[in-house]
């Protein structure tokens, strides 16, 4: 589960003032309105849920790479191969928010059909919180699961110390009956590389189990950090996790890997070429989708009883911080560091975009 972030400085925004400011910026950027809606959509709802690692924080750099085309801004996704319940997709350099949107929505259409839904995508870009396409498909009584390679070589194999592996993510989703649904968002690396991110623009230190330097050795400085690497979780089991997940990600549908991976951040001339996965199971394929949702519940309600260990309150299960934090940040408005906002502001400034006069 994600950790949340303690700023230091803050400020509160209605949920949908930044909703529209996020549109109109990436409208400004030559995005049709629907496709910014998406986006904005996409990060809005991630910092809302408390995961500010791939929330708004992450529109400066966007913007960057759609004025300069190496993001194409009104390319529009399309399946160049169909065959039962699989599809491949190119993402034709549209922005990675609306290629994942668009191919989850073909894997749900698969699923009704065939009980399942898989599809694989080449040609996208960074495409922001996996957990945001693996919750799509809740609705109609189905589990979804993405994965991506994501948009930065960051991390090294178990015991070198050169970045020639991405955290490469991936988010489970499943429906339950009373309680929120179980949403499991987790990259291979103990954080996400945009926790380093947001601690190298708010000037603070991070845990030294977080990252390595550039030689190396654990960091405390988030500088250091983002010119390192990051620690895979568990060790040589994360190194092993990111690597299947990069196979089943991009060398399935033919996207960039290792060498061929281009930095979201600091190359501004290739297109990025990421890959992607959508998979989704129709529940009813199995049992009674209400019967199922009830299984879960109960298997939550299970785990919350368990005997707690001494000075914890509470037993939670994956999504439940998340959902909690989106109801209330969705009514209350989002917290967002200053850094981030004036981020916007100067992005503002640039594109001729109005500033909400409440920020």
């Amino acid at each position: 589960m994600e950790q949340h972030y303690v700023f230091n400085e803050k400020l509160r925004v209605d949920y949908n003032i930044m909703h529209k400011w996020v549109v109109d910026i990436f409208q400004a950027s030559g995005m049709d309105s629907s496709d910014a809606i998406i986006c904005a959509d996409n990060l809005v709802s991630t910092d809302a849920r408390g995961v500010y690692s791939h929330g708004v924080m992450r529109v400066p750099v966007y913007v960057k790479r759609l004025l300069l085309k190496v993001t194409h801004p009104t390319a529009q996704p399309e399946v160049i191969r169909d065959s039962g319940a699989t599809a491949l997709i190119t993402g034709n350099n549209a922005m990675g928010q609306v290629v994942g949107v668009h191919a989850m929505n073909v894997a749900i259409e698969k699923a009704k059909q065939y009980g399942v839904g898989y599809v694989s995508v080449r040609g996208s870009n960074h495409y922001g919180a996996s957990a945001h396409f693996a919750m799509m498909p809740l609705s109609e009584d189905m589990i979804g699961i993405s994965g991506t390679i994501g948009g930065t070589n960051i991390m090294a194999p178990w015991g070198g110390s050169s970045r020639m592996l991405g955290n490469n993510p991936f988010g489970v989703a499943i429906p339950a009956l009373n309680r929120y649904p179980i949403v499991l968002d987790m990259a291979q690396s103990v954080v996400a590389r945009g926790k380093i991110v947001m601690a190298r623009k708010t000037k603070q230190p991070i845990p030294k189990t977080w990252a390595f330097a550039p030689d190396g050795s654990p960091t405390t400085d988030a500088e250091e950090a983002y010119n390192g690497t990051v620690r895979p979780i568990g060790d040589y089991k994360g190194y092993g996790l990111t690597y299947v997940n990069a196979i089943i990600s991009a060398l399935l549908p033919g996207a960039a890997f290792g060498p061929t991976v281009t930095d979201l951040y600091e190359e501004f001339s290739t297109a990025q070429d990421v890959g992607h996965f959508m998979q989704v199971i129709k529940v009813s394929s199995f049992m009674d989708p209400a019967q199922f949702k009830k299984s879960v519940d109960d298997s939550i309600d299970y785990l919350k009883n368990s005997p707690r260990k001494e000075g914890v309150d509470e037993i939670l299960v994956p999504g439940e911080l998340e959902a909690r934090s989106e109801k209330q940040q969705r009514e209350q408005g989002v917290v967002y560091p200053i850094e981030v906002i004036r981020e916007l502001i100067d992005v503002s400034n640039n594109l001729g975009v109005t500033i909400p006069v409440n920020v």
